[in-house]
């Protein structure tokens, strides 16, 4: 962490954008970190937003690694018309009901017909597990309910996204935005006399498709 040595016009005191990108497998790692939370109680609010400029259907889970403490509320949004609208994909709370007045579930808590339901999840946002610092949007899990729990029966989910177009673009994007909208805090209460202690820091964005 850069503490208050920060300074994007210093290559040795930056932390950009495309450091969310780069070979992971150095130490330590790279990272791209947001300005700290100076301005309270105005919210620290920061959107990454993802173009590729094609049609991406995505085969695997989509994993985001903190550096900072992963956020207290965040929300995941894709495009299929090249960021001209966007649609929620998946919301991330240490409070559902009060962030975003939606009821808690995980991805375990679907069925085969309610694989398109945009849901709220505190799994990544509560609690210090060997994966704090990990976020995902389960693609894995939501193909299970289609080709089996070890993913066997691959035709089976293949066909059904040939016949089913709403299932077909729920797993498509041409664009992806991440939205954090409140970082890490831990507590109720904000401490304001140490503001530059909640900032982002992501150090990696996996997509594949």
């Amino acid at each position: 962490m850069c503490n208050n040595e920060c300074d994007a016009s210093t290559p040795e005191l930056a932390h950009p954008p495309e450091l969310m990108f780069d070979f992971e497998g150095r130490h330590p790692s790279t990272f791209w970190q947001s300005a700290t939370w100076k301005e309270y109680p105005k919210p620290l609010q920061v959107n990454i937003t993802l173009s590729w400029s094609k049609t991406i259907e995505l085969t695997d889970n989509i994993v985001i690694t903190f550096e900072s403490g992963r956020p207290d509320q965040m929300i995941l949004e894709k495009s299929l018309d090249y960021g001209r609208t966007w649609q929620p994909y998946q919301y991330y709370a240490t409070d559902c009901l009060d962030a975003f007045h939606m009821d808690p579930k995980s991805v375990k808590d679907l069925s085969q017909h309610t694989v398109l339901e945009i849901i709220c999840t505190e799994e990544y946002s509560t609690g210090y597990t060997t994966n704090s610092k990990i976020i995902h949007f389960e693609i894995k899990d939501r193909f299970a309910f289609f080709a089996g729990p070890r993913l066997r029966n691959m035709a089976s989910l293949y066909g059904q996204l040939d016949t089913t177009k709403k299932l077909r673009d729920f797993f498509t994007v041409t664009d992806l935005r991440i939205r954090l909208l409140r970082p890490a805090v831990g507590e109720i209460f904000v401490d304001e006399l140490h503001l530059a202690r909640y900032f982002y820091a992501i150090s990696d964005i996996k997509v594949r498709g």
